[in-house]
């Protein structure tokens, strides 16, 4: 058993309240040129304008050289952007934050006020992103086909939530500050695998899809500035960015329809995640002084775990159409932890969430 928490969010006050707006203007132009009955070469070009922020302008190359009718050779490089929301450059909030078992009073601060500039937080721009891609096509057969592609992502100035910055100094009433900021630069690079199979028989027809991604990420750069980087994003932060890419995540599907009858099974095989908890910063002393031994009292590892979805639908007539099923057949959850979560409790919403089994019935009607 665990004790029962409490809801540090008081809710919205008058303070909290705000009328902001953005308008854009964006022109695209895209074009693709067949040079032969082999190669092809596409290219886009994108320019952005935002009333808030400023403009950008993104570009981007592919290709596609096919090396017989059944294997296609495919590659592209782009650039590319996402602007910061109004959120993260208006939000603001004062709120109950528990780090570790301590309630403190803390306050999320809008990116455009003063104390983000006095805190050396600055103004928030887009994140800008290079992307890599290689990959081949193939259809073996009239019934077999796969696509494989690698790709590499490098990400500059990627927006994160701060850590807590002591604020006891400000006269507010408030202990803690966090900030949006353009806060590190991530690459990260992987591989996506899909293969469809399919066989059609006198009444019925079977097939099979098998897809799969194998990634990695890394943190290249964090932009703290002369700000403490432990507290600016500590340890803790960027184990929940890193964990936001999963190493690997499988999925297979079986289908099968006989008739009016439609059956649907699914695998999906999710890879271990690590998070680092809030006993990252208790006390040293409560480690025998040991930086190492306090970092692995901090982890919390979640277990590779297999999900199972079950799916049927029968067409009465071309008007009424009945479905069963369930999602997460088997009550799957991540693995418990034996210390409290980020979200307090016995897991965080890793790899599958956390909702267990969800089973449903539906009749479609169609007037």
């Amino acid at each position: 058993m665990r004790p029962g928490g409490s809801q540090g969010f008081p809710g919205y006050s008058p303070e909290n309240e705000l009328d902001k707006s953005r308008s854009n203007f964006s022109f695209y132009l895209d074009t693709e040129v067949d040079f032969s009955k082999k190669f092809m070469i596409g290219s886009a070009v994108r320019y952005e304008y935002y009333s808030d922020f400023g403009s950008t302008l993104n570009f981007k190359f592919a290709s596609r050289y096919k090396i017989s009718d059944k294997f296609n050779l495919r590659g592209s490089y782009s650039t590319g952007f996402r602007a910061p929301s109004l959120a993260q450059i208006y939000f603001n909030l004062t709120f109950t934050n528990f780090i570790g078992s301590k309630p403190s009073e803390s306050f999320l601060v809008p990116n455009n006020s003063p104390i983000a500039r006095r805190f050396n937080i600055e103004k928030l721009k887009e994140e800008k992103a290079k992307n890599f891609s290689l990959g081949f096509a193939t259809k073996f057969n009239k019934s077999f086909n796969a696509t494989f592609d690698a790709y590499y992502v490098a990400v500059k100035d990627r927006i994160i939530l701060s850590g807590n910055f002591d604020a006891s100094d400000l006269g507010l009433g408030i202990e803690n500050v966090q900030f949006f900021a353009n806060g590190v630069s991530t690459k990260t690079t992987g591989i996506d695998v899909v293969l469809n199979w399919y066989k059609n028989f006198e009444n019925s027809k079977l097939s099979l899809d098998f897809s799969g991604n194998i990634n990695h990420m890394i943190i290249t750069d964090i932009n703290n500035k002369e700000l403490d980087e432990e507290t600016f994003f500590g340890k803790r932060e960027q184990q929940y960015l890193l964990a936001s890419a999963p190493n690997n995540k499988f999925s297979l599907g079986v289908n099968y329809q006989y008739k009016k009858l439609k059956t649907a099974l699914n695998f999906t095989r999710f890879s271990s995640v690590k998070l680092i908890d809030w006993q990252i910063s208790q006390d040293l002393a409560n480690f025998n002084n040991s930086e190492a031994e306090r970092l692995d009292a901090s982890i919390d590892i979640y277990q590779p775990k297999l999900t199972t979805d079950l799916h049927f639908s029968y067409q009465f007539n071309k008007l009424i159409n009945l479905q069963i099923g369930a999602n997460n057949l088997f009550n799957i959850y991540p693995t418990k932890q034996e210390s409290f979560t980020d979200s307090g409790g016995l897991w965080d919403a890793t790899q599958m969430g956390t909702n267990g089994s969800f089973y449903y019935t539906k009749l479609n009607i169609k007037l």
